[in-house]
This record gives structure tokens, sequence and C-alpha cells, in this order.
């Protein structure tokens, strides 16, 4: 399963160092950490459930301070091209029916490396594929888009669903 981590932009190495022995701790002996084309964020495989790596997460903040290098962690559900029908196209088929008819959702979009449009065309073009009620300030479910240039992370995430160790994520 696969994660997005967010690093000082200055801080690869010493961020890769801090996240493969938090994901050995956790029961990974060899994640695949890679930096993605944008400063700052990596792409890191595992063998584990991003779910169960973010509550992990949350526990050893609690009782060490093991972070410092890698701040935020985000988990991936799918990876599509980045371009409106390919992510049209994963929310239709894999994320609109996993929000149940009675959960509320938003949308948050994260757009690094791709000019084409503003984050607010990308909101526009693909919230109507999901037709549930919308909370932006307390959903239930989180649709969250990272736009990493040629590509594009998807996931559909409960609100506890990301570690950041700066301000709490919504």
């Amino acid at each position: 399963m696969d994660l997005l981590v967010s690093y000082s932009w200055s801080c690869f190495f010493r961020a890769r160092s801090e996240i493969h022995e938090i994901l050995k701790r956790f029961g990974d002996p060899e994640p695949q950490i890679e930096k993605s084309r944008v400063v700052g964020i990596t792409i890191i495989h595992t063998i584990l459930d991003n779910r169960e790596v973010i509550r992990k997460c949350r526990e050893l903040f609690e009782t060490e301070t093991a972070f410092e290098f890698a701040i935020k962690w985000v988990p991936v559900d799918f990876w599509c091209e980045t371009d409106f029908e390919a992510m049209k196209q994963a929310i239709e088929e894999k994320i609109r029916n996993k929000i149940g008819e009675t959960e509320t959702w938003g949308m948050r979009v994260k757009k690094r490396g791709w000019q084409q449009y503003h984050t607010i065309e990308i909101i526009d073009y693909l919230a109507p594929s999901i037709k549930r009620k919308v909370d932006l300030d307390n959903p239930d479910r989180i649709l969250h888009i990272d736009v990493l240039g040629e590509k594009t992370a998807i996931s559909l995430l409960r609100p506890d669903e990301i570690f950041s160790l700066g301000l709490p994520y919504l």
C-alpha cells in the first residue's frame, strides 16, 4: 500500500531515514521510499496497511519524539494519470459507492506541478460525480486528491486517517 509523506524541502535524506526506521518498527523491514517529482513529497510503498500506519504514527507520537523530518502522512488508495477524465473515472468506479447514503463528504485538492487548471476548477469538475451531502467543515469522509505532476493520488479518508505534526488537517 502507498503513502505520501511530506518533509522539509532540504531534508529528503533525513526524512527517508526517519520513515524507514518508523516503518521498520511497525513491521515492514524494507519499505520502498522514493522522491516524487515534487519537492517536499516522498512516495512510500509498504507491505503494511496504510491506515494502520497512520494509527500507529499517532500512538508513537504520543509516547516518543520519533518524528522530526517526516511531517505529514497521507494514505493513497488509487493512482491515475493527471487529467480530468482519469480522475473522474477513478472516483466514479472506485470511490463514490464507498460513501454511505447518510454520510457527508468534502473534497481536498492539493495541486503541485499541474498549472493547467485552478483548484476550484478541479473541484467543480469532480464533485458532481458524488451524489451525497457535502459538509466542508466536519465531513464524515474526505475525498483527498493529491496532484503530483503527471500522476494523481486519490484517497477516501476519514478525518483521523491523516497524520500531521502541524495543524489539524481540517
